[in-house]
């Protein structure tokens, strides 16, 4: 089947089946700047990777109604609600109520986790759980699939993303699915203690589990000239809707990439 371990695609929302997929996950999201491109606004990169996850799980044949899903510093994302509807269990994983990510890990999503989903869905059958991603509190092969959404490259490095990756491979079933998505440099000099080179994701992401193998070979060239001439100054530029795919920080340019394994 085609590539779906890609940089983060544009062309994915000239596809009818993925937009509609696109806008069922809208339904479970406060979030809606996120999604204007369903209305003829323009692509935002969050909602591709949300979108595109999904779609890769249901490539796989992941997302069984008997299923269990983990995610891994996946704060108050909609797909926490999305799964919950359609899975037998969703766990959600987060430094729930750590002062640096209120806006999106805050306390009170434990408390009140129907408060960020604006659809109705089954609550018994998700848990949220404040944890360390670089030390899950799962025992092995408890899980169908795992999914981390541009969140690693927060754990404290590099090397503690390796340490991730490997405890995803460790609590995800043999057969499984690990999804991962995190924020991708586009040139091959830049250097970020945080973002990842392609040399950086394959030594520490792609490498960093024997027992993970990428779905598909991945499709390193998705951006067309109109992103990256275009891309969004940050911080100044962070509310911009146009185009919102590559990032300029500082002395670097990024966007995400998402990647699909399956545990040997």
């Amino acid at each position: 089947m085609p590539s779906i371990c890609e940089v983060c695609n544009p062309a994915r929302y000239r596809n009818p089946g993925w937009m509609a997929l696109h806008q069922e996950i809208e339904s479970y999201s406060v979030d809606k700047h996120v999604f204007l491109h369903t209305n003829g606004g323009h692509i935002y990169r969050k909602g591709w990777e949300w979108t595109h996850c999904v779609y890769g799980l249901e490539e796989l044949g992941a997302l069984g109604a008997s299923a269990t899903a983990l995610g891994v510093g996946s704060g108050r994302e909609p797909l926490i609600y999305y799964f919950g509807s359609r899975l037998s269990q969703v766990t959600s994983l987060d430094l729930y109520g750590n002062e640096q990510w209120t806006n999106e890990a805050g306390a009170d999503v434990l408390e009140h986790p129907e408060r960020w989903c604006p659809k109705a869905a089954d609550m018994t059958r998700i848990r949220f759980v404040s944890g360390n991603a670089t030390q899950l509190q799962f025992p092995d092969a408890q899980f169908d699939f795992c999914w981390s959404l541009s969140s690693i490259e927060h754990f404290g490095g590099h090397e503690a993303a390796s340490t991730a990756m490997r405890e995803m491979a460790r609590v995800t079933k043999r057969g499984g699915i690990v999804a991962l998505a995190t924020e991708y440099l586009l040139l091959p000099e830049y250097r970020h203690a945080e973002y990842f080179s392609r040399q950086d994701l394959e030594k520490h992401i792609i490498s960093a589990s024997p027992d993970l193998r990428l779905v598909s070979e991945i499709d390193w060239y998705t951006l067309t000239g109109e992103y990256l001439i275009d891309s969004v100054l940050i911080p100044a530029g962070a509310t911009r809707l146009r185009r919102h795919v590559v990032l300029n920080d500082g002395d670097v340019q990024w966007t995400s990439i998402l990647l699909f394994f399956r545990k040997q």
